[in-house]
């Protein structure tokens, strides 16, 4: 009788132990991807997060004949420095064509794809401390399309 309660105390102190490990993700849900094309070359890179902004306040009709301004702001945050894709932006003035995609490793939302035309580097930042090490991009363009619906300014 002994040994049925030791074991059921066994059970019982050690199984939640094992359901709580049993529980931690093996693998990120989200997945997100820049790719831009800087002439023949196609450069893809893994992101954590990313957002979208949008300053009206920046078109005034004298500026927005010209369509110099670049009113669309995305701000990328990579999981690890990508030195191609930062030499892309600096070696190319004039703005660079790309897309950002969105998919569920799980396969149950949709995928998203958000694509930029003409995007400049407004901002880069490369930050190492102690055992994180990140870099985080900040763009701005003139055209945005998300999940087919364009806009412009």
């Amino acid at each position: 009788m002994k040994t049925i309660y030791k074991l059921l105390i066994f059970i019982l102190l050690f199984l939640p132990v094992k359901f709580l490990f049993s529980q931690q993700p093996d693998e990120k849900r989200i997945s997100i991807e820049v790719s831009v094309k800087d002439g023949k070359n196609q450069i893809v890179s893994a992101v954590k997060s990313y957002t979208i902004s949008y300053n009206k306040t920046l078109i005034t009709p004298e500026n927005n004949k010209t369509n110099e301004v670049k009113a669309f702001y995305i701000s990328l945050d990579f999981e690890k420095q990508d030195i191609p894709l930062l030499k892309a932006f600096v070696q190319n003035k004039t703005g660079l064509d790309g897309q950002i995609t969105i998919t569920d490793t799980f396969g149950k939302l949709p995928a998203r794809k958000i694509e930029f035309k003409s995007a400049v580097m407004d901002l880069m930042t490369d930050q190492t401390t102690g055992d994180y090490h990140g870099m985080f991009m900040n763009l701005s363009c003139n055209v945005l399309i998300i999940d087919g619906l364009k806009i412009e300014h």
